[in-house]
């Protein structure tokens, strides 16, 4: 008989197993790496990306980004949890520039991506209007593929390059 909790899992040991993380970081990750799975499941099944694999990839990289901020505080502050595009966010914390250059590219790219902010926001308005799906269904399936082969990518580095390295951290703005 499986046994369910809330309790958030273990910390788990990162960066050559010398650095451990809060319990809540480990959640965000945890989520991370869950989104990312969920998005993966998605292309592979129905062979091309839809809104819901689309969102659950953009939401893999937002949890990393949010899992630094929790690293530092111990919790998402309240005026961190809402509002911030990711690329602004990770400016507004300094995560933006102890990203490598592909990683900060794979960032721009999957930020019109956001399932919460309404798209577009243009001057003049669009016949017939954009919308999420279309944004989505405009990339190729070799795009969508190089996302999903970036997004580990991302997410180890955030775990073990940001988080699990306190020389690196320690550089973060907050």
């Amino acid at each position: 008989m499986t046994r369910l909790t809330t309790r958030p899992p273990p910390p788990k040991l990162i960066a050559r197993g010398t650095a451990r993380v809060q319990p809540e970081t480990a959640s965000w990750l945890n989520e991370s790496r869950g989104s990312f799975g969920a998005a993966h499941r998605r292309f592979n099944d129905i062979s091309s990306m839809d809104v819901m694999g689309a969102g659950a990839l953009f939401m893999s990289a937002e949890y990393a980004v949010k899992a630094v901020i929790v690293e530092h505080y111990g919790f998402l502050p309240p005026s961190l949890k809402t509002h911030h595009r990711i690329v602004n966010l990770s400016h507004l914390i300094g995560l933006w520039w102890q990203l490598p250059p592909d990683l900060r590219a794979y960032l721009a790219d999957l930020a019109p991506l956001d399932p919460n902010v309404l798209y577009p926001r243009e001057t003049r308005p669009r016949d017939p209007p954009r919308t999420y799906e279309t944004l989505v269904s405009s990339s190729s399936n070799a795009e969508w593929q190089q996302r999903l082969t970036t997004a580990p990518r991302f997410i180890q580095y955030i775990e073990r390059d940001v988080i699990g390295n306190s020389a690196t951290f320690g550089k973060l703005t907050f």
